[in-house]
């Protein structure tokens, strides 16, 4: 799967997405595609929207799974890079119940990027 097919997939996840990829710039790379679905998951977190939350989790597992190698290195790049950020301010269930929908190579990837030493 590349972007091009991800971004079909995230409208179906996300149908307001839709407006946002009717710009041509958005859909023009992996790294454009995915910081619009990062940025709508950021917006679910802080709404509390956990059906549709969960549904763009779920999605992002399939997307890095399945996708090419551009599609994961920006999944790993920008969203699992923007994630801590997102749940650092909430409850440590809610945070807990994001992460358990994570499949375990997104959340090993997590795992390497926020314990992985500067040296």
């Amino acid at each position: 799967m590349n972007h091009t097919d991800a971004v079909a997939e995230i409208i179906q996840t996300i149908p307001e997405t839709k407006e946002d990829f009717k710009e041509f710039y958005k859909t023009n790379s992996p790294f454009m595609v995915i910081n619009v679905f990062t940025r709508h998951i950021k917006k679910l977190i802080k709404e509390n929207d956990q059906k549709i939350l969960i549904k763009s989790i779920l999605k992002m597992n399939t997307l890095y799974s399945k996708g090419d190698a551009a599609l994961k290195n920006a999944i790993e790049n920008i969203f699992v890079y923007s994630l801590d950020s997102f749940t650092f301010c909430c409850e440590p269930t809610y945070k807990k119940m994001i992460f358990n929908k994570m499949s375990p190579s997104l959340q090993e990837n997590y795992f390497h990027q926020v314990y992985k030493s500067g040296i």
